[in-house]
């Protein structure tokens, strides 16, 4: 079983995600402000920066491409917001993958590399292993 988590993030910001929004015409997936309580079940964790999120929205467990191509069709949609926010700020897209095996592969087509790449944006992965 394979996890995926694919989003695109603003980061170490100092005004309100409200700003963001603006810039970008879009509400965010999901923000918050450094400071800020990172659960109620421990409101005495906090977080350390401030982010603006948007994500594929799909399932965990959709494959990685699914999650790929639902964000950059969000991505391309900004249109000249997306320049102007990395411009800006300090952004790009990450990948988190959570397996249970002892080789996981990650294969991204050449059509959705050129995509990300046309966005001008950096992609950062984490591939994490879990025991089963």
């Amino acid at each position: 079983m394979t996890e995926h988590h694919v989003y695109f993030a603003v980061f170490g910001f100092d005004e309100p995600p409200q700003a963001i929004s603006l810039l970008a015409g879009i509400t965010p997936d999901d923000s918050w402000c450094a400071g800020d309580a990172y659960s109620s079940l421990l409101p005495e964790v906090r977080r350390l920066d401030s982010r603006w999120i948007l994500s594929s929205n799909l399932d965990q467990h959709a494959s990685h491409r699914d999650h790929f191509e639902r964000l950059i069709l969000k991505l391309e949609r900004l249109g000249d917001r997306l320049p102007a926010l990395r411009e800006r700020y300090r952004c790009g897209i990450g990948v988190s993958q959570y397996f249970f095996m002892d080789d996981p592969a990650f294969y991204l087509p050449a059509d959705l590399l050129a995509r990300v790449q046309a966005l001008g944006l950096s992609l950062s992965f984490d591939q994490l292993a879990l025991d089963s």
